[in-house]
C-alpha cells in the first residue's frame, strides 16, 4: 500500500476519531474548539489533494482503492464543499447545544464522501456509503428540540438503511455472477454473463447510488430531510454527499458494467428524465423556501445524470459532469446560506418579498444563485448547463438532450419568481427582517457567489481543457 497516495483521506480519518472525544469533552467557549479543528483538517486535505492534482493513478489498500486524476477532481469539490459549509454551520449553531458536535457528523459525511470517489471494491463502496449516512442522519437530528427535525431524520434512517438494504442485495447478484467485488474484474467477466441476471442486479445496486444523489424513485427523504434541517446542514447534505454518489456512479457503470452486458445508458437517461420533470414539477407549488430548493436538487440530479448517462458516448461527458458540479455547489450552498437567514419567519417563501430594499446583499447573492440555478448566462449554471446538452447530444440522447432543455424552461418559472418577489415587490411587514450573516458565514457565502460568477465568466479555470 502507498500510503502517500491517500493522505488526505488519512488526514480527516484520524480527525473523526479525535472529534468523536474532543466534541463529548468540551464545555463553554471551547464548544467552538472541533469547528476550528474540522477547518484546519479539511483545509490541510484540500491543500494535499489540489497539491496532487495531475499525479499517475495509484492503486492503495491492495488495490481495492485507486486514486486517479478522476477521483482527485472530485475530492477537490468534496473538500471545498465542506469547508464552506462547515463555516455556514459553524456560525449557525455557535451557542448551541449542537455546536461540538455538529463539525464531527460533517467530517464524518465528508471520510464517507471522499471514499467513494476512489473505491474500486463493491466492499468498499458499501462501506463508505454507510458512512456517509450514518452522519447524515446524524446531521439532520442535531437539534433535538425540532420535533419536525427528529421526524425527518427518523424517516431518513429508515428510506436510508431500505436502500441499502436493496443495494447490498444487487451486489451479491454481481459478486454470484463474476465471482469477485472488484469493479475492473466485473466489467470483464459480466461480458459472458446473463442479461436478464445483470440487469436485476444494476436495477436493484442502483437504489443505494440514487438514494444518495436523491435520484427518482429512491428521492423520497430529500424533502423532509432538507426541508427541516438546519439550512447549513441542508446545503451541506445537498452537496457533499451527492458529489460522492456521483463519483461512485461514474466509476461503477464505466469500469463494471461493458455494453454487451446491459444497455445501461438507457436505463440511467429514463432516470434522468423522471428525477429533473419530477424535481421542477414539484418545486413549482412549493411555498416554504427550503423544501422549494429540495426540490431542485432533485431536478438538479436529473441534469447531472445526463452526464453520466453518456460518460461512454461522448469525449466531454466526464468534464461536462465535473463542471457543473463545481458550479452546482457553488450555487446550492449560496440559496441555503441565504435560506437560513430565513428561517427564524418559518422558511415561508413570502419572507424573499422586497428582501432587495431591507438586506440588498443578501438579495443580490440569492439572485446570483437563483439565476445561476436557472442557467441565466453568464452565470456558472448556464455554462454547466449548455455542457451537459453538448453532451448529451454528442453521446446520440438527443431526446433527453430536448427533456432535459424543456425542464430547464420550466425550472425558470420557480427561480425567476423568487427574484421578482425580492426585487419587484414591497416587503411584508408582517415579516420580520432576515437575520443578518457576518463572519465566517459571510465569507463562506461570497466566495460561493464570487466563485459562481467565476466559473460562469471563465469555466476554463475548471475544465482540463480550457
Amino acid at each position: 500500500m502507498r500510503l502517500p497516495a491517500v493522505v488526505p483521506e488519512l488526514i480527516v480519518a484520524a480527525a473523526c476519531l479525535l472529534l468523536v472525544a474532543l466534541a463529548g469533552w468540551v464545555r463553554g467557549r471551547w464548544r467552538a474548539a472541533p469547528a476550528a479543528a474540522t477547518a484546519a483538517v479539511l483545509a490541510a486535505a484540500l491543500a494535499v489533494t489540489a497539491a496532487s492534482l495531475g499525479a499517475a493513478p495509484v492503486p492503495a489498500f491492495e488495490g481495492t482503492y485507486l486514486v486517479d486524476a478522476q477521483a482527485q477532481r472530485f475530492k477537490l469539490l468534496i473538500l471545498t464543499a465542506a469547508l464552506i459549509a462547515l463555516a455556514l454551520s459553524a456560525c449557525h449553531f455557535r451557542g448551541r447545544a449542537a455546536e461540538a458536535h455538529a463539525p464531527a457528523a460533517l467530517l464524518f459525511a465528508t471520510l464517507g464522501a471522499l471514499g467513494l470517489c476512489s473505491a474500486v471494491d463493491l466492499g468498499l463502496v458499501l462501506l463508505f456509503l454507510q458512512i456517509t449516512s450514518m452522519a447524515s442522519y446524524v446531521l439532520v437530528a442535531l437539534v433535538r428540540s425540532d420535533t419536525h427535525a427528529l421526524e425527518a431524520a427518523l424517516k431518513y434512517f429508515l428510506f436510508g438503511a431500505a436502500a441499502l438494504a436493496v443495494m447490498a442485495y444487487g451486489l451479491t447478484f454481481l459478486y454470484g455472477l463474476t465471482g469477485s467485488l472488484d469493479l475492473r474484474t466485473i466489467g470483464v467477466r459480466l461480458a459472458e454473463a446473463d442479461r436478464g441476471w445483470v440487469a436485476v442486479a444494476l436495477v436493484l445496486a442502483l437504489a443505494g447510488y440514487g438514494f444518495k444523489a436523491a435520484l427518482v424513485p429512491v428521492h423520497f427523504w430529500a424533502p423532509d430531510a432538507l426541508g427541516t434541517a438546519a439550512a447549513p446542514v441542508a446545503g451541506f447534505l445537498s452537496v457533499v454527499p451527492k458529489l460522492g454518489a456521483f463519483a461512485a456512479l461514474a466509476r461503477f457503470v464505466v469500469e463494471a458494467l461493458p455494453p454487451a452486458a446491459v444497455d445501461w445508458p438507457w436505463l440511467l437517461a429514463l432516470l434522468a428524465a423522471a428525477t429533473m420533470s419530477y424535481g421542477n414539477l414539484a418545486a413549482l407549488r412549493q411555498q416554504r423556501l427550503k423544501r422549494l430548493l429540495a426540490y431542485s436538487t432533485i431536478a438538479q440530479a436529473g441534469y447531472l445524470l445526463t452526464a453520466v448517462t453518456v460518460l461512454t458516448r461522448a469525449g466531454g461527458a466526464d468534464d461536462a459532469l465535473l463542471f457543473y458540479l463545481a458550479a452546482y455547489l457553488l450555487m446550492n450552498l449560496a440559496a441555503f446560506a441565504v435560506a437560513g437567514s430565513l428561517e427564524l419567519e418559518g422558511d415561508r417563501a413570502a419572507a424573499l418579498r422586497g428582501l432587495s430594499r431591507r438586506t440588498p446583499p443578501l438579495a443580490a447573492a440569492l439572485a446570483v444563485a437563483l439565476l445561476s440555478l436557472a442557467g441565466i448566462p453568464p452565470l456558472a449554471g448556464f455554462a454547466g448547463k449548455v455542457l451537459l446538452l453538448e453532451a448529451a447530444l454528442d453521446g446520440g440522447m438527443a431526446w433527453l438532450a430536448i427533456v432535459a432543455a424543456l425542464n430547464m424552461l420550466l425550472a425558470l418559472v420557480y427561480y425567476l419568481r423568487l427574484v421578482a418577489w425580492m426585487y419587484f415587490q414591497a416587503p411584508d411587514t408582517t415579516i420580520a427582517a432576515p437575520r443578518a450573516i457576518a463572519g465566517f458565514a459571510a465569507a463562506g457565502l461570497w466566495v460561493c457567489v464570487g466563485g459562481t460568477l467565476l466559473l460562469g465568466l471563465l469555466p476554463g479555470v475548471w475544465l482540463p481543457s480550457g
